[in-house]
């Protein structure tokens, strides 16, 4: 069913649904190939959306007739001085990952200035494909909840997938999303069945955009964010993650023309901004499209400023020379430079990082203790 409503876009140059009276939902996020990939996966999202219906599983999307403007910019806690501060841990094969996504929580100065006791936190993954790091992990997911959950907050988490892949709840059902949620006591909502506002942010390339209810409503908000390679956007990582809560039909719009989507991608996030930002740098890609083989930053970090955390998302990147959109500077990369004339964000952050795990605790006998302990023994 399309939403009946006006929208004038600006061109430049430059769940199920969840009752309760809490409207705990979540949108998701979207990812887009091109060329031949996108024209197959058009096909296949027809298939899907029309074996949704003949299932009863149609999307409904409910129209607000009230406008809405942008929320009171969140202010980013986790600052040094002036400067935002960036959290990198290294994690290596065998670490525990809840320990280091807490280090480095921790690292930015605890959970609790941004997130305290009794707190609403929608928590905002990536389930948009079947793969990793295309979509969250599932033990990066549980070891967020877990640290949550900890500190007392009460946690939703909900997806709508990319639109290639839709349904949403068949993509979910497939990852064994809801299994790992259970084990929580976590709801998941779906976001094809969120009521829609109208929000207006006067942006350059945006005049209004079309957000579900309840993220825009949230009292918290931390993204759960990867990074890599992406075919339009150039990179993917925490700014991207507001292509899943736009509509369907303005995603349709953010894809046109394709040379503008990563300026556009950043006015997305004038409605609101998250608490905290967590990116998974385990495993990424760096081919220009953002598929094919892996590369291993091995790295969990953390941050309250989104320009901050994804432009040290692309330093990581670049260490492993690829063909791809990272060779030019950061401040000309479209979503960073539209996100820092937004005032989204800065680039003159501080990276605060921990050891890596490299040996035992036992780092090893003395020169000639082994000598010693064999005459010895």
């Amino acid at each position: 069913m399309r939403m009946d409503r006006k929208l004038r876009f600006i061109t430049s140059s430059g769940g199920g649904a969840h009752s309760g009276t809490d409207q705990e939902r979540l949108f998701g996020c979207e990812d887009v190939p091109s060329g031949h990939e996108r024209r197959l996966a058009s096909a296949k999202a027809g298939q899907q959306r029309q074996l949704g219906k003949e299932r009863g599983e149609h999307t409904v999307r409910k129209r607000a007739q009230d406008q809405v403007r942008p929320l009171e910019r969140t202010r980013n806690v986790f600052m040094k001085a002036d400067s935002p501060i960036v959290a990198k841990v290294p994690h290596l094969n065998g670490d525990y990952l809840p320990e280091s996504v807490e280090t480095a929580i921790d690292l930015l100065g605890g959970l609790d200035p941004a997130i305290q006791r009794g707190d609403r936190v929608m928590l905002k993954p990536n389930f948009n494909v079947y793969s990793i790091p295309l979509s969250t992990d599932l033990a990066f997911l549980s070891a967020v909840i877990e640290i949550l959950q900890e500190a007392g907050a009460h946690v939703v988490v909900g997806e709508l997938t990319g639109r290639a892949n839709w349904p949403t709840a068949h993509v979910v059902e497939r990852m064994g999303v809801l299994k790992c949620l259970k084990r929580y006591g976590v709801p998941f909502v779906d976001f094809e069945h969120d009521e829609w506002l109208e929000l207006r942010i006067d942006g350059v390339r945006w005049e209004t955009i079309h957000v579900p209810r309840s993220i825009y409503e949230a009292e918290k908000r931390v993204y759960l964010a990867n990074m890599r390679c992406h075919s339009t956007g150039r990179f993917t990582a925490s700014l991207k993650l507001s292509v899943g809560w736009i509509s369907p039909e303005d995603r349709e719009i953010l894809h046109t023309p394709r040379t503008d989507v990563e300026f556009k991608i950043a006015e997305l996030n004038l409605g609101w901004q998250p608490n905290l930002v967590l990116i998974d740098g385990r495993r990424s890609t760096v081919t220009w499209h953002g598929r094919g083989e892996y590369v291993y930053p091995n790295i969990i970090m953390a941050s309250g400023d989104m320009v901050s955390a994804d432009a040290e998302a692309v330093k990581e990147l670049r260490k492993f020379p690829q063909e791809n959109g990272l060779g030019v500077p950061l401040q000309e990369m479209g979503q960073l430079k539209s996100a820092l004339e937004l005032g989204l964000g800065s680039l003159a952050y501080e990276v605060v990082a921990a050891e890596a795990h490299t040996c035992t605790e036992q780092k090893g006998l003395a020169p000639g203790e082994m000598a010693r302990l064999l005459k010895e023994g």
